[in-house]
């Protein structure tokens, strides 16, 4: 399973937001298959959005956008770089691709991505690292054909 901050991704989703709150995250929204917290990540104000599948609740990705970037490019390009190569190291067997102004990092079990997006209401950029559990994926696909 892929991991968030030493919590694995599969498992259950109030589980998953209970241990983020532990670490002093704060919940801003949440529903049955998506919450969104606030706190600092990497030294940085931050929004973290879990999301999990509609029928058995599994998380099967989280996001983190980085809230204090919006207007300030160098600063977006810098922690951009800075982030880059903490990916780097600690993916650094699995296999790495770039496309569509996006950084992958992915293996068998997971996928890892660092790009930027625009929240809604916004109007600059910010940027976002997005990781993906290929296992609760799968389980999604399957809860969505149902």
């Amino acid at each position: 399973n892929a991991v968030f901050l030493g919590i694995s991704l599969g498992g259950e989703h109030e589980q998953f937001v209970e241990k983020l709150e532990t670490m002093g995250y704060e919940v801003r929204t949440t529903s049955e298959t998506a919450t969104s917290l606030t706190g600092m990540f990497d030294g940085v104000m931050c929004i973290i959005e879990v999301h999990a599948t509609p029928k058995s609740h599994v998380v099967h990705q989280v996001s983190v956008s980085f809230s204090e970037f919006m207007e300030n490019e160098v600063a977006r390009m810098l922690k951009y770089r800075q982030i880059k190569r903490q990916l780097k190291r600690k993916y650094a067997k699995w296999d790495y691709s770039r496309e569509k102004g996006l950084d992958e990092w992915s293996s068998v079990y997971a996928r890892v991505s660092l790009g930027t997006r625009r929240l809604p209401g916004q109007s600059y950029k910010t940027l976002y690292v997005w990781w993906q559990d290929r296992a609760g994926w799968e389980i999604l696909q399957k809860e969505l054909e149902q």
